[in-house]
C-alpha cells in the first residue's frame, strides 16, 4: 500500500495506466508542427489564425493562454527553437511569394530576416551551437541543394552542387556532419551525409527503395529514417556506414521517426487497424511496438520533451481541426487492454482528498519491486513512491498529479516489457 500526504488543501490524483492525452489548444483553427523549447517550459507551433495566414504561436507546456509571436499578411511555418531558447527560427513567405528564413525573439518582438535571396528555402534546421541554419534551396543548378547561412544573417553558402535534389538536412549532435536525403543516380531517395564545413558527400544507402526523414541519434552513431518497403517502415543505419537495420516490419505505414533524448527509443506515427494515424514507440534496438494513442482521430508529428517524459503532437480531434496535444511517453497500456490481459486491481481512496489518501494494488504486476512515478501537470517528475513509504507531505502542493506504474524488475505478467519512465530512486 502507498500513502500520499499533503499538508493542506485538496490533491486530486488522476491514475491512468494508459496514455492520457492532454489538449494544449482547442479552437476553430489548425495548429501544426509543435516543438518543445530547450528548457521544456514552452511549446511553439504555427497556427492558421484569424489573420487568414499561418502565424507563429507558443503556449506554456503546462497549459495556458496561447501567445502569438507574429501577426501579418504572410504565412509562417516550420518553427524551430534556437538551442539556447532565445530565438525561434521559421520559414516565412515574403512579399514576393518566396519562402525565406526568419527568426523572432522567443519572448516576442520584431521579426528578423536571415535570408533574402530570390529563391525558395525549405527544411530549415539550427546547428547545435546556434550559429548556423542548414536548409534546402533551389539554385542556379535548377536543383534543390543543401545550403547553410549564419543565424545572424549573411551570405548563403552552398554545400552541394550537382544535378540531383537534396532535402531535409539535419545536423549531427556534435555539429560536424549534416545528414539528408538525395534523389541520386539510383532514381530513388537515399540517405547521405557530408561534413558540415563542406566536402565530399557519402551515400549511406543505395538501393531501389526511397528513404526519407533522416534523424541522427543523440550520440551521433546512428541515423533513423522512414523507408518505403511494401509499407513505410522505420529503419536505422550506422552513421559510419553499414547494413540497413529494420526496426518495424508489418502491414502498416510508419512515418516521421524521432529519437528520445537518451537515444533508447524512437517515436513515430503509424496508420494501424483503427484506420487512424496513432502515436507509437519502439526501442531503438527493435522489438515490440507500443501504442501511445488509440482512438478514432488522426495524430501526427510527435516530438519528445527535453527530459523524455512527454510527447507533443498534433491531433485532429472532435473540433475537426488540428490541435496541439501531449501525452506521457512512458504509458502505452490502454484501459481495455489492461482489463482484458491482466488480473487484479488498483484503487485510490479517497480521491479527491484532503491531507492523505491510500493507493492499494493487488495481483497486476510481478517483478522485484513495484514503484509509482508521480508527475505534475507540467510533466515534471516530483516523486517515486515505493511500498510502505508515506512521508511525502511537506513539499507536495495541492493539485492534479499523474501516476505511472514502474516495475524495478522491468517486467509485468505475460512478459510485457515496461518502459522505465524515471530512474528509480
Amino acid at each position: 500500500m502507498y500513502r500520499m500526504i499533503v499538508c493542506a488543501g485538496i490533491l486530486s490524483l488522476v491514475f491512468p495506466l494508459w496514455a492520457q492525452e492532454i489538449p494544449m489548444t482547442s479552437d476553430g483553427y489548425d495548429h501544426h508542427l509543435p516543438q518543445w523549447s530547450p528548457d521544456g517550459n514552452w511549446i511553439v507551433y504555427c497556427k492558421d489564425d484569424a489573420t487568414g495566414y499561418y502565424q507563429i504561436y507558443k503556449v506554456p507546456a503546462g497549459g495556458g493562454v496561447e501567445t502569438d509571436l507574429t501577426s501579418d499578411s504572410h504565412d509562417h511555418t516550420q518553427p524551430q527553437w534556437s538551442p539556447d531558447g532565445n530565438w525561434i527560427g521559421y520559414l516565412k513567405e515574403d512579399a514576393t511569394g518566396l519562402l525565406q528564413i526568419y527568426k523572432v525573439p522567443a519572448g516576442g518582438g520584431a521579426e528578423v530576416p536571415v535570408t533574402v535571396e530570390i529563391c525558395d528555402h525549405y527544411y530549415v534546421d539550427w546547428s547545435p551551437d546556434g550559429s548556423w541554419f542548414v536548409y534546402s534551396r533551389w539554385d542556379a543548378t535548377s536543383f534543390n541543394q543543401i545550403y547553410k547561412v549564419a543565424s545572424g544573417g549573411g551570405p548563403e553558402s552552398p554545400l552541394t552542387s550537382d544535378s540531383h535534389h537534396h532535402y531535409d538536412p539535419q545536423w549531427s549532435s556534435d555539429g560536424n556532419w549534416i545528414g539528408y536525403c538525395k534523389d541520386d543516380a539510383t532514381g530513388f531517395w537515399q540517405i547521405y551525409k557530408m561534413p558540415s564545413g563542406g566536402g565530399m558527400e557519402t551515400g549511406l544507402t543505395g538501393d531501389g527503395v526511397n528513404h526519407y526523414y533522416p534523424q541522427w541519434s543523440p550520440d551521433g552513431n546512428w541515423i533513423a529514417y522512414q523507408r518505403s518497403d511494401a509499407h513505410e517502415q522505420i529503419y536505422k543505419i550506422a552513421s559510419g556506414g553499414g547494413a540497413e537495420i529494420p526496426l518495424t516490419s508489418d502491414i502498416y505505414d510508419h512515418q516521421y521517426p524521432r529519437w528520445s533524448p537518451d537515444g533508447n527509443w524512437l517515436v513515430y506515427y503509424r496508420e494501424d487497424a483503427t484506420g487512424f494515424w496513432q502515436v507509437y514507440r519502439i526501442s531503438s534496438t527493435g522489438g515490440s511496438q507500443v501504442f501511445l494513442t488509440n482512438d478514432s482521430y488522426d495524430h501526427y508529428v510527435p516530438q519528445w520533451s527535453p527530459d523524455g517524459n512527454w510527447l507533443v503532437y498534433e491531433k485532429v480531434d472532435a473540433t475537426g481541426y488540428h490541435q496541439i496535444y501531449k501525452t506521457l511517453s512512458g504509458i502505452g497500456i490502454e484501459e481495455n487492454e489492461m482489463a482484458n490481459k491482466h488480473t487484479g486491481s488498483i484503487s485510490i481512496y479517497p480521491n479527491p482528498f484532503v491531507t492523505m489518501t491510500s493507493i492499494r494494488y493487488s495481483g497486476i504486476y510481478q517483478g522485484d519491486e513495484i514503484c509509482l512515478g508521480v508527475y505534475d501537470l507540467s510533466g515534471r517528475h516530483v516523486r517515486t513512491l515505493t511500498a510502505g513509504n508515506s512521508s511525502f507531505g511537506a513539499d507536495l502542493s495541492p493539485g492534479v498529479y499523474f501516476l505511472s506504474v514502474v516495475d524495478a524488475g522491468g517486467v509485468v505478467s505475460e512478459g510485457r516489457e515496461l518502459m522505465k519512465v524515471v530512474k528509480l530512486e
